[in-house]
Parts: C-alpha cells; sequence; structure tokens
C-alpha cells in the first residue's frame, strides 16, 4: 500500500510539473508573444510565474522524497545503483541516466528560478538565457519521462 501511494504522489507531481512546462511553453508564450505591450508581458508573466513556480518546487520536493522511497520499495538500495553488474542491465542504465538527468534538471531550475528568472526582468541578456533554460529544463524533463517508460519496460 504504501509502495503504491509513494508511486501515485510521484507520477501525480511529474504530472503537474512537466505538464506545466508544456502549458507555459506551448500555451502561455504564445500568448504573451501576441501581446504588443511589454508592460502587458510583464504582468501576466509575473501573475502566473510566481504562482507556477511555487508549485512546481512542491511537486519537485514531492518527486526528490518519493523517489528514493519507491526504489527503496522497490528493493534498490544506493550501492546497486553504481554496482557494474546492475549497470549492464537495461533497466540498471535507464535508472542511473533517469537519475543523472534528475540531478541536471533540479539544478537548472534552481539556476532558472532563482538567479537568470530574477534577472530577466531587467536584462534582455538574461532574458535569451532565461529562454534557453527553459527549453533546456522541458527537453530534460520529457527524457526523464522517456527513460521512466523505459524503466518500466525493463530497460
Amino acid at each position: 500500500m504504501i509502495l503504491k501511494l509513494s508511486l501515485f504522489l510521484h507520477v501525480l507531481s511529474a504530472i503537474f510539473w512537466i505538464g506545466g512546462m508544456l502549458f507555459l511553453s506551448l500555451i502561455i508564450v504564445p500568448f504573451l508573444l501576441a501581446l504588443k505591450s511589454p508592460q502587458e508581458k510583464s504582468a501576466v508573466y509575473r501573475k502566473i510565474g510566481p504562482k507556477y513556480r511555487t508549485l512546481a518546487w512542491v511537486a519537485i520536493v514531492v518527486l526528490l522524497i518519493t523517489g528514493p522511497i519507491n526504489l527503496y520499495l522497490l528493493g534498490i538500495n544506493p550501492a546497486q545503483i553504481l554496482d557494474p553488474e546492475f549497470l549492464a542491465t537495461g533497466y540498471g542504465k535507464a535508472l542511473l541516466i533517469k537519475l543523472i538527468l534528475v540531478f541536471a534538471l533540479v539544478s537548472s531550475s534552481l539556476l532558472h528560478d532563482f538567479w537568470v528568472g530574477p534577472k530577466a526582468r531587467n536584462s534582455e541578456k538574461f532574458r535569451t538565457y532565461a529562454k534557453i533554460f527553459g527549453r533546456g529544463n522541458l527537453i530534460m524533463a520529457l527524457l526523464i519521462v522517456l527513460f521512466a517508460v523505459f524503466i518500466r519496460t525493463g530497460g
């Protein structure tokens, strides 16, 4: 029962985080691009951005808690993840790649949300960086989903 609850919370949090990234990329950004006034664009983003960021970080924390719990409940310990025999399996390779991507995505999200993003308000250079980070984060998130599918299907 604990595994099912943990998996449910993990998947729900991933859906929220990645779904939110897709919504921002596919709906909000094109909407903002259609606005003529920079003040309007900024006002819309100031309303949406912080609210999504707060909820997204709640989802990230849930993912970072439930991920290790899920691995433990599935019988995978931290030492096993770097074991050459385990890594020789498709499952082991997919899990290691997913974990590396998760580390990279969380690190990149921290930079995007708390350093690049705030500087983007007043700097064209940082606006460009924020776009690059945002797109890169979405690509990494989708790759994580792909490797989660590989893990679920045995590698």
